[in-house]
């Protein structure tokens, strides 16, 4: 038997587990040991693009810097493309991993990696049609200064990277679904020192655009690449076969998909606008003064949530083994550690604030205004509180109201920021998002997860499990075999 599929017995398939049972300490050691290396991997990634990110602003003339952080930026934008299969292949994989059906995972890893090869094949034929017919030196405002043709093959460069990379990704998604996050985070961190390592010899031996995108696109694919390899060599039964291709599993990776694409995209929108609001209403130069300090507070939810990451998966392994006191007890820890986390840091951050941007970006940077602190503050503390609620409800796979709370938030904070920053100049639209983030999406989640924790069965319900009790044994079979008859006609001897 595997090693990602070894069960320990006795641990009733009932409400009354407790939550420090056979299972209970195993998790948090996991949970732990993933949150420590995904957040260490986080870490690496900034500090690494903190001491790189000069080297290519010396090395590039200033429109070729401005080019290539678009095309950074719209390199990691793509990455939405998958359309919440991603995130839909570790949420169905911890729920036959919690049901004991490893040939449920091996259909699971199959259809998602054709869905997504698929996908691919399609970005890259839009992106050889698009780089070559439309004119980028103007729709990137570059200009005449760096030649088009090369300006179109870097387009097509991005485009064809991303490709590539979509199916690649299942891979981390099925670590962190069997508990193995660690082994994506430890890929993670090896594929962003690559890239350093590859910028930093191009800034010293070669600094031109082209081999810098060169450099940042190829070592993009590293950690992908290597949990891809990883998994397939040490785990045959999620090795990817067209035989596995499963219509059911296409049909739930598709709906839980588009509701997760749907809720990474509103936050976006959300949490991404306030920026556009101030700079509309009160000036580009404005907009330096928010996003600064904003940059600095928006590493605690960050850095929570890839802690709290690792409890996804979990929820939804531990939620179809109707190990429902172990859930409580997890939901109930996670929301009062994250809320006392936030409020801890936010008191200490906003006396030193402006220390750390004077640390940061020098003498000259502007000493934020004390509603706006206050302002950072609440934000901080909203969303440690509202990060643990998300995770369990996305765990629990209560997706469908977390939509139309999210469509409600954003479309109601745009507003409310809109109204804010003529009442409250900077700080405005921030406090809409404090607020909207109260009333809107946090007072009513928390109420869906108190409805979901007082469901008596919500394993049989909903998240794919066919009922409480798991299948009795992890025979390998093909999908021949498993929609075969039972029962063989007299007479006959099956040789």
């Amino acid at each position: 038997m595997p090693e990602a599929f070894r069960e320990q017995q006795g641990t009733p398939a009932s409400d009354s587990p407790s939550p420090d049972g056979p299972q209970g300490p195993d998790r948090w050691r996991s949970i732990l040991a993933i949150g420590a290396t995904t957040t260490g991997a986080r870490g690496i990634s900034l500090v690494a693009n903190l001491l790189v990110l000069p080297f290519v602003v010396h090395g590039l003339a200033k429109a070729e810097f401005g080019l290539w952080m678009n095309l950074t930026s719209t390199f990691t934008m793509l990455a939405l493309l998958d359309f919440g299969v991603g995130l839909a292949v570790m949420g169905q994989v911890s729920d036959a991993r919690g049901g004991k059906d490893a040939a449920s995972v091996r259909r699971v890893v199959t259809t998602a990696f054709v869905l997504l090869t698929g996908a691919a094949l399609l970005l890259l034929a839009l992106s050889g049609l698009l780089a070559f017919t439309l004119d980028w030196n103007h729709l990137l405002g570059v200009g005449q200064e760096v030649p088009a043709p090369v300006v179109g093959q870097l387009v097509f460069a991005v485009g064809a990277t991303a490709a590539v990379s979509l199916p690649l990704t299942i891979a981390g998604r099925v670590y962190y679904a069997l508990q193995r996050g660690h082994v994506a985070a430890l890929a993670t961190s090896l594929g962003v020192l690559a890239q350093a390592g590859a910028l930093l010899a191009v800034a010293s031996f070669a600094p031109d655009l082209r081999w810098f995108s060169a450099a940042y696109l190829s070592t993009s694919l590293l950690a992908g690449g290597i949990t891809t390899v990883l998994l397939v060599r040490s785990n045959r039964r999620a090795r990817p076969h067209f035989r596995d291709i499963d219509r059911a599993a296409c049909g739930r990776l598709g709906r839980e998909g588009v509701q997760l694409f749907l809720l990474t995209a509103m936050g976006i929108v959300s949490f991404k606008s306030d920026a556009f609001v101030i700079g509309h209403y009160l000036g580009a130069d404005r907009v330096a003064e928010y996003v600064l300090p904003f940059t600095v507070y928006a590493l605690v939810p960050t850095v929570l949530g890839a802690f709290l990451t690792p409890l996804w998966a979990t929820y939804r392994e531990a939620w179809a083994r109707s190990d429902l006191a172990w859930v409580r007890t997890a939901y109930l820890r996670s929301v009062v550690l994250a809320s006392v986390a936030g409020v801890v840091v936010a008191g200490v951050l906003v006396p030193i604030t402006p220390w750390l941007l004077r640390l940061w970006i020098g003498d000259g940077a502007a000493v934020p205004p004390l509603g706006l602190l206050l302002g950072l503050a609440g934000y901080v503390v909203i969303m440690c509180a509202s990060t643990p609620v998300a995770v369990f409800l996305n765990g629990a796979g209560a997706l469908r109201p977390q939509v139309v709370v999210g469509t409600l938030m954003t479309v109601v904070n745009v507003a409310v920021s809109i109204w804010f920053v003529h009442r409250f100049g900077l700080a405005g639209p921030l406090w809409a998002t404090v607020v909207t983030q109260t009333f809107v999406v946090l007072v009513p989640c928390l109420l869906v997860a108190h409805r979901q924790l007082t469901r008596p069965c919500p394993a049989a319900r909903g998240l794919g499990v066919p009922s409480a009790t798991p299948p009795p044994s992890f025979a390998k079979v093909s999908s021949r075999e498993e929609s075969r008859p039972p029962f063989r006609r007299p007479g006959r001897v099956r040789r």
